[in-house]
Parts: C-alpha cells; structure tokens; sequence
C-alpha cells in the first residue's frame, strides 16, 4: 500500500534526469583524456608560436583542425570503445544505448567552444577584412575562418562517437585521422596549379576542412574557388550523417526507421550542399 501511494516521477523528466548525468559523466571522462589533454596543449603552443603574418598553411587554423578536430576523434573513439565494454556495469539505472550514445555526443562541445576562443585571439592578430585573406567579403572571410576553426573541432569529436560504435577494429579512428589528414594534403596540391579548376575544387571540397586561399609566403595572396557558406553546410551535414550513424547503432523499431529516414535526408541535403559549395566563386588573386 506504501508503495502504490508512493510519488513517482515521471518518464519524461526521469529521462531527461539519466541523460544529464550520463551527459555530466561523459564530459569529465573526455576532460581527464590524455589524448584530448595533449591536442589542447599542443594547440595552444601552436597558436602562440605561429608567426602573425600568415594565416593559412602552417598556420593557427591547421593546428586547430588537426588536433581539436583529428586527436578529438580519437579521444572520443576511446571513449565510446571503453563505455560500450563497461556498459553493463555503469549504474543501476537500465538506459538505452540510444541515450548513452547522445550523452556521448555532448562531449563533442568541449573542443567546440576551445576552437572559439582560439579563433578570438587569432582574431586579434588578423582582423575580418584583413588583406591576408584575400578577395574574399568580410562575411565569406567569416565563414572560412568559422569553417576552419570550430566546425571541424565539432565534427571530428563526434566522428569518433561513430565510429566507436561500429568499428570493431581497436586503431579504426588512428586509421581514419591518417587517411583524412593524407586526403586533405593530396587534394589541396592541385589548386596550386589550378585554382580555378572544377575538379580540382570538388576533390578538394569532399573533405572535413578546406583552405579557401594560399599565400606561398609571398605578398600575393590567391583566393580559391569555392562558397565557404556552402561549405559550411557541407561539414554540418558531415556532423549530422555522424551523429545519425552513432545513433543508427542499437535502433530499434520506430525509431531506428526514423534516423534510417533522417540519415538518408541528410546524405541527399549533403550533397546538394558540396554541389553548391563547389560551383560558387572563382580564384582571384590580391596583394597583401
């Protein structure tokens, strides 16, 4: 009788309620990471070591994209590997893999928001309407520095939620972040030669992270082909197709026939948007 008078809570806030402390649990796991820990180290003695009179190859944005975005991955991929093997003996409370998963991809915030205060101090240095980056409007300037800095740090964290929970294979992120930082290197050499080339703008776009212009350490500075606004929705589209496929893991029923539909709506709107961000813009080049 106690029990049947007892107040419970209700489904919804108790959800809500599991989520936020796997959510919580998660984030302080991914802060102690020593992967995570040593790519924020190395960004922030990346940043204040780069000479102030670049911006693109070897410069602040790279670094920021190689390790919030490329050692995240990694981080992450640990992180759901570990938590997918401890499951059973996480706490009491049965969740399913479904929210453990979303409170896995919350994490990917964390490098997010660094990335941001990166680009504010490199701000500080190299101004919207700056010279250095070349033909580009002030908000397309924008756009590249925001497609540079805080997309990829967003994207490659939940790249490796994904990729915990379909690869069986242990080095699996270790092998995605050799084969992305290889493609984005071999297919930027061609827009060296010609900038303006539509195959060489689309191969360079099928990428996480593009440059938008080159200097060669000289005063000319050539602004490549390609919509940075696109683009952006492009990388978007890249982080929703993660998320959708960490999800997809473990659906059941109605809802995974919902991410199924989701996904495949988000790989048509993805393509369209590299279409788009590959067709804006010609190659241009102005003096610094």
């Amino acid at each position: 009788m106690t029990a049947a008078l007892a107040p419970t809570r209700p489904e919804p806030v108790a959800g809500r309620a599991t989520f936020v402390t796997l959510a919580a649990r998660e984030l302080r796991r991914f802060l102690v990471n020593p992967v995570f820990l040593l790519a924020v180290a190395f960004v922030a003695w990346a940043t204040a070591t780069t000479p102030r009179s670049i911006i693109e190859i070897d410069s602040a944005d790279f670094y920021v994209a190689v390790f919030l975005g490329g050692f995240a991955m990694m981080a992450t991929f640990w992180l759901t590997r570990s938590t997918r093997y401890s499951e059973p003996v996480l706490g009491v409370t049965p969740t399913t893999l479904l929210v453990r998963t979303a409170a896995l991809c919350t994490v990917a915030v964390v490098p997010m928001l660094y990335s941001v205060l990166i680009l504010l101090w490199f701000l500080r240095f190299h101004p919207i309407g700056d010279p250095v980056y070349g033909a580009f409007s002030s908000p397309a300037q924008a756009a590249v520095l925001v497609s540079q800095f805080v997309v990829p740090s967003l994207g490659g964290p939940l790249l490796g939620v994904a990729l915990g929970r379909w690869a069986r294979f242990p080095g699996a992120a270790f092998v995605a972040f050799l084969l992305l930082f290889g493609w984005g290197n071999l297919v930027t050499v061609p827009s060296l030669s010609h900038p303006d080339s539509t195959a060489a703008t689309a191969a360079r776009m099928f990428a996480p992270f593009s440059f938008f212009s080159f200097a060669g350490n000289g005063p000319d500075v050539t602004t490549w082909r390609g919509s940075p606004w696109f683009f952006i929705g492009w990388q978007l589209a890249l982080c929703a197709i993660a998320v959708l496929m960490a999800l997809l893991r473990g659906a059941e029923g109605r809802v995974r026939s919902r991410v199924i539909r989701a996904l495949a709506i988000t790989l048509v709107l993805a393509v369209v948007l590299l279409v788009l961000a590959v067709s804006g813009g010609f190659a241009h080049a102005v003096r610094s």
